[in-house]
């Protein structure tokens, strides 16, 4: 039987309705159904919004492979390349993908492509805003953060009152996470806050609950030790555990969780924390795994545990500079060559 256009109506909205509702396994076989029918009526406009929400799905189960798999298919559409909006929305979203997959090179050089392809005429746009804070993160995660900072400024001033609450609240989120890179504490602080109070307008608690993780991991890395970071982690495991968040999520909040206990000097509990985190370090992204593996090496330093946290802090390097993250990887070594410089110490457990 021949597809109509009133199952292309059909499956997008459910589709939509069900992505909001965020039952994202659902909303994939509605995209795809969506899609397959756009396509076989020759309705380029209809497959590629399909199928860009297919990516969105994917994005948020974290099926990053197939994430970057379907962003190249909608750079390589025919549509994209009559429309060089369409294009640079693609590049971004296969930059943020290899990003995610710690393919850092390559997601810098798509970032770039992405944010000076975008036309003129969608400079306020949401494809833009999207764009330019993609390449902020790949810049400050490549350790170009003198030139993610330049974009930063770019960012703010496309932010105007005319900007969605949620688009206004990622904006000021990215811009707060390379001044916390940066050292510069009350900017970064500053512009958290302005994204907290546009995120909590907006309404999506999946967002604010990525928002107060994000916000919590960069806080406690910049060691601010305030009720403030506190209520972050707290709001975070509150609004995960209403919305429902991947197997990535929640690995990341047991972090931070982790992250703050070992700071606030309950380094035991710290410990038999991210020793959990590490039964399932195959579930993090390799930035992600780099992250815990070098706070697991601090963890078990502290604890006593030398050897085992040098095994890490190695592992962690090893991550690192696969994914081309020159700063983390950095960091890294540094904790090494400290720790060699102390030498001598007795290990109780390789854990």
């Amino acid at each position: 039987m021949a597809l109509s256009a009133d199952d292309f109506i059909l499956n997008e909205y459910k589709a939509r309705q069900l992505w909001e509702q965020r039952e994202y396994d659902a909303a994939m076989a509605h995209t795809r159904r969506a899609a397959d029918t756009a396509a076989s009526r020759g309705d380029d406009d209809g497959w590629w919004r399909m199928t860009y929400l297919l990516a969105e799905c994917q994005r948020e189960l974290g099926l990053i492979d197939d994430y970057v798999e379907t962003a190249k298919m909608l750079e390589g559409h025919s549509i994209a390349l009559r429309e060089p909006e369409l294009a640079a929305k693609a590049k971004a979203l296969k930059s943020a993908g290899l990003r995610s997959l710690g393919q850092l090179p390559e997601a810098l050089e798509i970032a770039r492509e992405a944010a000076l392809d975008f036309p003129e005429t969608g400079y306020g746009s949401r494809g833009k805003l999207e764009a330019q804070q993609v390449l902020m993160a790949v810049l400050a995660e490549s350790g170009h953060l003198e030139d993610a900072w330049h974009e930063s400024v770019v960012l703010a001033g496309m932010v105007d009152q005319g900007t969605a609450p949620d688009k206004a609240g990622r904006a000021y989120w990215s811009i707060g996470n390379v001044a916390f890179l940066l050292g510069r504490n009350n900017e970064a602080t500053h512009y958290h806050r302005l994204a907290a109070d546009s995120l909590s307008l907006s309404h999506d608690v999946s967002l604010w609950a990525l928002f107060n993780k994000a916000s919590a991991f960069m806080r406690l890395t910049a060691n601010l030790m305030e009720p403030e970071t506190l209520q972050c982690i707290e709001r975070a495991e509150m609004a995960i555990s209403i919305s429902g968040g991947n197997r990535q999520d929640e690995l990341d909040i047991m972090i931070i969780r982790a992250h703050w206990r070992y700071l606030t000097g309950e380094v035991a509990a710290a410990r038999e924390q991210m020793a959990k985190v590490m039964e399932d370090a195959g579930s993090l992204s390799p930035l992600s795994e780099g992250d815990a593996r070098l706070l697991y090496a601090r963890i078990l330093n502290d604890d006593g545990a030398a050897n085992a946290a040098l095994m890490q802090a190695r592992a962690s390097v090893e991550l690192f500079d696969a994914a081309g993250a020159v700063m983390r990887a950095d960091q890294s070594r540094k904790f090494l060559e400290e720790q060699s410089l102390v030498g001598g110490c007795t290990d109780e457990s390789q854990t």
